[in-house]
């Protein structure tokens, strides 16, 4: 076969050339009756795998139902929830305190001014210490609060507070400090981050 019968078998296997062509068909080829679509092709044999059922009422977009959302974090075995949201500020008649993460980077002078640190940057994976600033105005004694830190969340109870969160990152929570400032009715508290390696 030439190169140019090569190329004409291959063009009408693709699919039968270009519609500005005005020259007459090669001899040896024949031109698709029918153009190509996903429609042309022959249905498979059904596998055998069972296609899931729309699940009954709600959204039929939804990928989870309201059930399979609930957190076992927030529930208190020793207190009803009053089906309050937390949040819309209010758990179960204690409030949701107004809270802050930081984040602490040792940084010494050679670093700052003669660049020696190069892998360390701005940003929070460079960072050595997580701080989480909880502002309990009304509290006036750290005794009134009850602490619990974990690897990787946090949860404060007071009379008239509660906070439950997720950390950003995995502390160590063994070796935390929290330093109670009562001039702001601040609760601070501050955790070595591991490494995601670790």
């Amino acid at each position: 076969m030439t190169a140019f019968g090569d190329i004409h078998a291959m063009a009408s296997l693709l699919g039968g050339g270009d519609p500005d062509d005005t020259e007459a068909p090669y001899a040896g080829s024949a031109r698709p009756t029918a153009a190509f679509a996903p429609s042309a092709l022959p249905v498979m044999k059904d596998d055998g795998v069972p296609i899931p059922a729309a699940r009954p009422g709600g959204d039929a977009r939804a990928i989870w139902t309201d059930e399979e959302l609930i957190d076992d974090f927030d529930l208190d075995d020793d207190a009803e929830t009053d089906g309050a949201d937390p949040r819309d500020g209010v758990d179960g008649g204690s409030i949701v305190p107004e809270f802050r993460f930081a984040y602490k980077q040792a940084v010494s002078t050679a670093d700052a001014f003669l660049g020696m640190a190069h892998h360390k940057d701005p940003g929070t994976r460079s960072c050595e210490d997580l701080v989480l600033v909880v502002h309990l105005p009304g509290v006036k004694s750290k005794n009134e609060l009850d602490l619990d830190v974990r690897k990787d969340r946090l949860r404060l109870r007071s009379d008239v507070y509660k906070l439950s969160v997720y950390l950003p990152h995995s502390v160590d929570c063994a070796n935390g400090v929290a330093e109670w400032d009562a001039k702001k009715e601040t609760l601070k508290i501050t955790a070595r981050i591991l490494d995601d390696e670790v």
